[in-house]
C-alpha cells in the first residue's frame, strides 16, 4: 500500500451534503492518492473518540460522494459509522465496512449533535426539526480520496533491428490505465518501466535499468542458435505494475535454397533442326534467364531470396561442350548473333542431345521495421534447361550445268 495524504481544498464539483454544519471545525481537509482501493490510509481513522460522558456527542457518520462500492448510487446519503463510548478513541476507514473506492470518491466525516440540536442554528432539542450534521473539530472532516489500483496499459516488446550477430529491441510508450469512470475517472499517470535482457536459459538480468520513456537493448555477438530476450514490466507513480512481457528472438540464419526449377527455360538453335555439318550452329535459351526473387518465411522470419543469372555450362552431345562465367552463356535468339556456336563434325540423324546448366548466385535479405538486413550470401544455385535433341545432317554439293542458248 503505498499513499500521500496533504493538506488542501480538495476537488470541485460536489457541493456540501445536506445537513453539513462546520461551526466549531477548523474544517481540515485532506487529499489522499493511493493503489488501495479499501484506502487503509484514511486520515481521518483515529479521531473518533466521544466529548461527553452523558451526553456524548458519539454517533458518526460520514457522506460520499463518487465511485465507490458499498452504498449503490453516487451519493450516499449520512450513513451511520459508529457509536462511541466516552473516553474511548475509535477509527474508521472504507476497509471497515469492505467498501472499495474507484478514481475519485469525496468523503464528508460528522458527529451527530442530537443533544444539542441547535448549535448550527438549525432546529432545537425536542422541535422535532432534524439536527445538523456537526463536522469533526480535531480532524480531517472533508477527504478527497484518488485511488488508481490498475497498472498501465501492457508494453509490446518488439524486435526492432536484426543482423546475423545482433538482435536488438525496443517497445512503445503505453499510459496509464487510470481507475473509476465518469467524472470520477482518476490515473495517477506514467511512472517508469523496467527492463533487461536474458541470454538463453541464464536467469542473469543484463542491461537492466529503469527509464521514464523506452528504449532500446541491443544483445551483440550472437551465434546461430543463441537466443535473446527482452523483458519489461510497465508502472503507474503508484507503482501499479504490468505483468512482465517478454519478447525474444536469435541472430538471423540462412533460409533454405529455395527450389529454382521452375526457372528452367529450353533450348533452341539456328538454323533451326536440322543442323548442317561444318557450318556454325547457333544456340540460347529461351525465355532468358533473368534475375527472380522468391519470399519465403523460416523460423518465424520473412526472408526475400534473389537468384540473379551469372553464366552457364554448355554440352553440345558429340563429346564437346563451353563454360561461360557471364550472361554471354545464356545466348542470344535469332536473328541476333549468339555467344553460344558450335560446328558439328558429323551428321546424327537421330539428333544430338543439347544440354545447358544455368548458374545462379543466390542472396537473402530480411526487412524489419523499415529496415533491410542484407543482403548475405546463400551459395550458388544450378538450374539445368530443358534440352534439344538437335539432328545434324552432311551437306550434299550438286553440280548444276547451265547451258546456253546457241548450244541448243
Amino acid at each position: 500500500m503505498r499513499a500521500v495524504a496533504s493538506s488542501s481544498w480538495g476537488s470541485a464539483g460536489y457541493g456540501d451534503p445536506p445537513g453539513w454544519c462546520t461551526n466549531f471545525s477548523d474544517m481540515w481537509v485532506a487529499t489522499v492518492v493511493t493503489n488501495d482501493p479499501h484506502v487503509g490510509t484514511n486520515p481521518e481513522r483515529n479521531t473518533f473518540y466521544g466529548f461527553h460522558p452523558n451526553p456524548g456527542y458519539d454517533d458518526w457518520f460520514g457522506y460520499f460522494y463518487g465511485d465507490f462500492r458499498g452504498t449503490p448510487g453516487d451519493a450516499s446519503g449520512w450513513v451511520k459509522l459508529l457509536h462511541e463510548n466516552y473516553p474511548d478513541h475509535y477509527h474508521w476507514n472504507f476497509a471497515t465496512n469492505g467498501w472499495a473506492v474507484h478514481g475519485h470518491a469525496k468523503e464528508y466525516i460528522a458527529y451527530y449533535n442530537w443533544t444539542f440540536g441547535g448549535q448550527c442554528g438549525i432546529g432545537a432539542y425536542g422541535s422535532g426539526s432534524p439536527p445538523p450534521f456537526m463536522a469533526d473539530q480535531y480532524g480531517f472532516p472533508v477527504v478527497d480520496i484518488y485511488v488508481d489500483s490498475r497498472p498501465p496499459f501492457p508494453p509490446q516488446p518488439r524486435v526492432s533491428e536484426i543482423s546475423t550477430t545482433t538482435v536488438s529491441f525496443t517497445w512503445d510508450p503505453v499510459s496509464d490505465q487510470g481507475d473509476g469512470a465518469g467524472k470520477d475517472y482518476f490515473a495517477a499517470g506514467m511512472g517508469h518501466y523496467s527492463s533487461w535482457l536474458t541470454l538463453g536459459s541464464s536467469p542473469n538480468r543484463l542491461q537492466a535499468a529503469s527509464t521514464t520513456a523506452p528504449r532500446t537493448l541491443t544483445q551483440s555477438g550472437m551465434k546461430a542458435g543463441e537466443t535473446a530476450c527482452l523483458h519489461v514490466i510497465a508502472l503507474d507513480k503508484l507503482l501499479n505494475a504490468t505483468a512482465e512481457r517478454i519478447a525474444c528472438a536469435g541472430p538471423l540464419e540462412a533460409p533454405p535454397m529455395p527450389d529454382w526449377r521452375p526457372l528452367a527455360g529450353r533450348v533452341f538453335a539456328n538454323p533451326s533442326a536440322p543442323g548442317l555439318v561444318g557450318l556454325d550452329s547457333l544456340f540460347w535459351l529461351a525465355p532468358a534467364p533473368v534475375a527472380t526473387t522468391v519470399h519465403e518465411t523460416y523460423k518465424g522470419v520473412e526472408y526475400a531470396v534473389t537468384a540473379v543469372p551469372t553464366g552457364a555450362a554448355w554440352n553440345f552431345g558429340d563429346g564437346s561442350g563451353a563454360r561461360f562465367l557471364d550472361t554471354s552463356g545464356l545466348g542470344q535468339p535469332y536473328p541476333e548473333e549468339s555467344a553460344v556456336a558450335h560446328v558439328y563434325q558429323a551428321d546424327d540423324e537421330v539428333g544430338y542431345r543439347v544440354e545447358s546448366a544455368v548458374s545462379y548466385s543466390v542472396s537473402w535479405t530480411v526487412s524489419s521495421n523499415g529496415r533491410t538486413s542484407g543482403p548475405y550470401p546463400l551459395g550458388t544455385a544450378i538450374v539445368d534447361a530443358q534440352p534439344l535433341l538437335y539432328p545434324v545432317e552432311q551437306a550434299q554439293p550438286e553440280l548444276v550445268v547451265l547451258r546456253s542458248p546457241t548450244n541448243q
